[in-house]
């Protein structure tokens, strides 16, 4: 007998067989078949989306409209080789130069820019969905339209950025660089071919730092250097310009000599203090911008139409002082200044006291009992990396010194600014960098130059730079300049080194025993430094 129940238990050879599949229904190693295609056809959609991504129409090669795949993708691949053979023949900086010199390439680049990046996004959603198995089920379906909706953002974003910055720069190029020459025939010669300066010799650039602001009266020039450049070996001489000098020579042809037929700026129609030394007053050079906008405003038409009467008695002015053709001017505001050391990260600056041996003040004017008044904060000396703000006032800072000590710390910044400063770097602070430009800015260099200026620039700095001081110890008087001497001092300081001496033969004398020789050498006299020149390296 079986207990209760054991008649229910199936026993195991009477367990069911499965049942047999259906007409048209898969069995199990039909469905693993169909997962595993299912599976491959996914990753093949996903890596012809992703091709696609990386390569315009690389991915929809592989689909059912392959023709516009390969059109896309030779449009791409023509574009690619012909940038390649412009970087090779030209380098990556003047191959971008060529465009960015160029508005009309720009404003036609961000419409080549916004059209391609809607064609790549275009080509990336139809591979996705030519790609697409049919039989895709929802979960897979939708990953694969997250991806392709992911990759559409990365080329649209890239798209959009990539017109942006065309945008910004045709807008900073035209406001920065598209003004006209002061002067019919002013200006660098710049020619086609391997040398952009071989028909110039050098190159003469006034770099003003211009202190306007709402707090101020008039535009003054707080710092004046004149940039002396070398352009077949890059040796740069940088001439401070004295901010008090006094009875400054005008052009011949400037309008404000009807005011000073002396020709001298002040002198002698204007009372200035022009016999002592420390002279102040209103007929000091960075005074004189003021004073010819002053004088067009008074006498409309004195100068010619879209020509700036500041720039232009500037310029004049010092191109007279030093004896040297003014090839062109830069003007930057001092805020400006600040804003574009802060985009390149701050400068690293050995900070030195003041000149008369005390600490350096930020900011600060000296009272009529000599006491120093109004200081932000002073400097601590030593190497040390300072901001833009910081960096500025290290420039401006005068009330312990004097301005031959200020000369001699703007001409650092400047020579820290040239060495310091990363291309590469500041591409990310590219649209800052350009506002900056755009509203800080003024300069006529024609923007069709700028390709032979950026060879200017490497070449200098591969180059020595040094400098010529106008001060008392050079025996130049603010109040009562001698300006033949300037230009005197200016013509040394700009002349090229003189070719070390060939060491003089060893040359041997018969010895009085032995007939040995003694050798006998004729000292070298070491090369004694011009006293209007201050190399860099005291900085």
């Amino acid at each position: 007998m079986q207990p209760d129940g054991a008649a229910h238990e199936p026993r195991p050879q009477d367990a069911p067989e499965p049942a047999a599949a259906g007409p048209g229904e898969p069995g199990e190693r039909g469905r693993s078949q169909v997962r595993r295609e299912l599976g491959s056809g996914f990753r093949r959609a996903l890596g012809l989306t992703a091709l696609g991504t990386v390569l315009p129409g690389a991915g929809l090669t592989q689909t059912r409209s392959r023709w516009v795949g390969w059109t896309i993708l030779g449009i791409t691949l023509a574009a690619v080789a012909g940038a390649a053979y412009a970087v090779l023949t030209q380098g990556v900086t003047s191959a971008a130069l060529t465009v960015v010199a160029r508005p009309n390439l720009l404003r036609g680049a961000v419409v080549v820019i916004a059209l391609w990046g809607l064609v790549w996004c275009a080509s990336i959603v139809l591979t996705a969905v030519q790609a697409r198995p049919g039989t895709l089920d929802r979960g897979r379906t939708g990953l694969l339209a997250a991806f392709t909706t992911l990759m559409v953002l990365v080329v649209g974003g890239g798209a959009f950025t990539a017109a942006d910055y065309a945008l910004i720069t045709q807008d900073t190029v035209e406001v920065v660089f598209s003004a006209p020459p002061s002067r019919p025939g002013v200006g660098a010669r710049v020619v086609e071919g391997d040398d952009p300066w071989a028909e110039q010799a050098r190159v003469n650039l006034l770099l003003l730092g211009s202190d306007a602001g709402s707090d101020r009266i008039g535009t003054r020039t707080d710092s004046m250097i004149v940039a002396s450049i070398d352009t077949h070996s890059g040796r740069t001489t940088l001439i401070s310009m004295p901010r008090n000098l006094l009875k400054a020579p005008l052009a011949p042809g400037s309008p404000l000599r009807a005011r000073y037929p002396s020709g001298h700026f002040g002198s002698p129609e204007r009372s200035c203090a022009q016999n002592e030394p420390g002279a102040t007053g209103q007929c000091m050079l960075t005074n004189l911008y003021s004073e010819a906008e002053g004088y067009a405003v008074d006498h409309p038409g004195a100068y010619p139409k879209g020509v700036v009467p500041g720039r232009e008695e500037i310029r004049g002015t010092v191109q007279q002082i030093v004896g040297l053709t003014i090839d062109h001017v830069v003007v930057i505001d001092l805020k400006g200044f600040s804003l574009l050391i802060d985009a390149m990260g701050g400068l690293d600056i050995n900070v030195k006291d003041a000149g008369t041996g005390g600490p350096l003040p930020i900011g600060g004017r000296v009272t009529a009992d000599q006491r120093i008044v109004g200081v932000k904060a002073w400097f601590t000396p030593g190497r040390q990396h300072l901001d833009g703000w910081h960096s500025l006032w290290y420039a401006r800072s005068r009330a312990a010194d004097s301005d031959t000590f200020r000369q001699a710390r703007q001409r650092c910044v400047v020579q820290a600014i040239v060495g310091q400063v990363n291309p590469a770097e500041m591409v990310a602070q590219y649209p800052q960098l350009a506002r900056i430009a755009r509203d800080n800015i003024y300069t006529d260099i024609p923007a069709r130059s700028l390709p032979a200026f950026v060879d200017l620039v490497e070449r200098v700095q591969k180059a020595k730079v040094n400098s010529v001081t106008l001060t008392l110890d050079d025996g130049i008087k603010p109040w009562d300049p001698d300006y033949a001497k300037v230009r005197a001092l200016v013509r040394k300081g700009i002349a090229a080194p003189k070719p070390a001496k060939t060491p003089t033969p060893t040359s041997t004398t018969p010895g009085s025993a032995g007939g040995t020789g003694a050798a006998t050498r004729t000292p070298r006299t070491p090369a004694t430094p011009s006293p209007t020149t201050t190399p860099y390296a005291q900085c």
